[in-house]
């Protein structure tokens, strides 16, 4: 990283530090998303035959998000150190959540990001559910039963207690270097394609997205702010997952 951008990061995390806002956490988030890109690189060479080098790094985006909520400078770690142990554990909790899974579970899940990547390319714009319920062949029921049937496949958990108990003994092996080894053009291209996947989502999925993971709200605590049920909170987010899964 050199010296201009490193300069700029600093300034993020300090303006981060100081505000606690949601748009410089944003700023300092995207900015860290070659962390994710790399780690997800490296664990696919292990996990090739069973997972996506695309769905592995949509398991460790939350982890560098609660990295950044919980990250303390004056524990005088590398911010790159304790970063990869919260994403590496986020893609392994990931991975874990699949093994109780049923494998149709998944498989529906892929049937309604591919639906919703073919109905798009085809309409030109994000579909509605009752034209990814026709697309499927069900009805719009059904979807919105399928969508909440895929929840926990699509939705991982931000805050994850386990590793803050691990801390203490794996940070001082957890320090890999990235900074020497990782592509500029690579981190760039990874803000990028996030900053455009989630513009691309309708504009109340992307206040579904921000109001969970920007600012820290439950399912039901959205629906009352959106006036919608807990229930229906719970299909657009899984929807926008499955999207954003996709378009990553």
């Amino acid at each position: 990283m050199d010296a201009a951008k490193n300069e700029q990061l600093t300034d993020l995390w300090s303006k981060f530090l100081k505000k606690r806002d949601a748009e410089s956490r944003e700023q300092v988030v995207l900015s860290h998303l070659y962390l994710v890109k790399y780690i997800a690189g490296r664990l696919s060479i292990y996990f090739k035959n069973y997972y996506e080098l695309e769905d592995l790094e949509s398991a460790g985006i939350p982890g560098l998000i609660s990295a950044v909520d919980h990250f303390n400078p004056e524990k005088k770690v590398k911010f790159e150190t304790y970063a990869t142990i919260r994403i590496r554990g986020a893609i392994y909790d990931w991975i874990r959540s699949l093994s109780w899974v049923p494998r149709s579970i998944y498989t529906e899940a892929r049937k309604i990001e591919e639906a919703l990547a073919q109905l798009e390319q085809r309409l030109g714009r994000v579909p509605d559910d009752f034209e990814t319920a026709e697309y499927l062949n069900i009805t719009v029921a059904e979807y919105h039963n399928l969508l909440e049937k895929v929840a926990h496949v699509a939705v991982i958990s931000l805050d994850d207690p386990q590793h803050d108990t691990k801390e203490s003994l794996d940070i001082a092996a957890a320090d890999t270097g990235v900074d020497s080894v990782l592509n500029e053009i690579e981190a760039a291209e990874a803000k990028e394609a996030l900053a455009e996947a989630i513009t691309k989502l309708p504009e109340r999925d992307q206040l579904v997205i921000s109001l969970y993971y920007y600012e820290g709200l439950t399912l039901k605590e959205i629906g009352k702010v959106l006036g919608i049920s807990e229930s229906r909170v719970s299909q657009l987010h899984s929807r926008s997952l499955l999207r954003l899964r996709k378009l990553l």
